[in-house]
């Protein structure tokens, strides 16, 4: 389980470097892709046959051959030097199908071309990972809901971006 954890809390930091440069409009070449490829790697936490340990080195070549411009921003991420912050895996755990939904979410926007909502959304998913890794202890998990994804309906006429993933912080 060490191993798993290690490799979540790197996979979490690497989204997060993601999610910051999205949100502050810099070009990171095959969004979707990219997305959809830490994704795809989420899914495999605790899985048994390909547990997501064993697949960042697959994850690695994939970023650093589809999508370059990114890479140099989660390299050091991938470093067994990199120290990970202890963090309540079992709490991330639960989250990932949250990460997974918004990044589908915002590849849906990034494809239909709404670059300020693609904005809005990485926003709100750069501070995800930093409250799996406890950086918003003083608030209850309700709290972090309403701060971060609860302002979104307001931006956008009631298009409640984690809506359905409420569940998880109530």
């Amino acid at each position: 389980m060490n191993s798993e954890k290690n490799a979540l809390g790197r996979l979490l930091l690497i989204s997060k470097e993601a999610y910051s440069a999205l949100s502050n409009g810099e070009q990171l070449g095959n969004v979707p892709p990219l997305l959809d490829c830490l994704s795809a790697a989420l899914s495999h936490l605790n899985d048994e046959k390909q547990p997501l340990a064993k697949i960042m080195p697959k994850l690695k070549r994939e970023i650093k051959s589809k999508n370059a411009e990114f890479y140099p921003r989660a390299e050091k991420y991938f470093s067994k030097l990199y120290p990970i912050l202890d963090y309540d895996f079992e709490k991330a755990a639960r989250h990932v199908p949250a990460i997974i939904y918004g990044n589908d979410r915002i590849c849906a926007q990034y494809v239909a071309g709404d670059r300020g909502r693609v904005q809005a959304m990485c926003e709100a998913m750069k501070s995800y990972p930093g409250f799996l890794f406890g950086e918003f202890e003083a608030l209850s998990d309700r709290q972090f809901y309403e701060l971060v994804f609860g302002y979104y309906p307001k931006l956008y006429d009631k298009d409640d971006f984690m809506g359905e993933m409420r569940y998880l912080f109530y």
